[in-house]
């Protein structure tokens, strides 16, 4: 059987998963540097939890489903309150979040 990959998903969609999983990616190694353990002994297993909730929300939202976005937003609330209670947030923190959420909600219709 030859069947066809294309998918439904919108342009927009796929550039902010696409920003959000090097978003994640990128915060992998923050995981194993030293000035990251000086911050607490917890942060670094909230970093990896951080990593991984974002990595299946995303995918979530690529498969264009509602609870990768509902996930996100969840997961990114929960981590901004904690970057600001640290005093470690900055704007950039919220950024590609941010984007990720804005498109994904646009297209919320299309998600099922």
């Amino acid at each position: 059987m030859n069947q066809s990959t294309e998918t439904n998903r919108p342009a927009a969609i796929t550039f902010a998963c696409t920003a959000g999983f090097v978003w994640a990616a990128l915060s992998i190694p923050l995981i194993f540097f030293s000035s990251t353990k000086t911050i607490g002994t917890w942060y670094p297993p909230y970093l990896a939890f951080t990593v991984l909730a974002s990595f299946a929300s995303v995918y979530g939202i690529w498969i264009q489903k509602r609870w990768g976005f509902y996930g996100y937003i969840a997961f990114n609330v929960i981590n901004q309150v904690v970057l600001i209670s640290m005093g470690m947030w900055t704007l950039f923190s919220i950024l590609i979040p941010a984007i990720v959420i804005g498109v994904s909600y646009k297209h919320l219709k299309e998600l099922n």
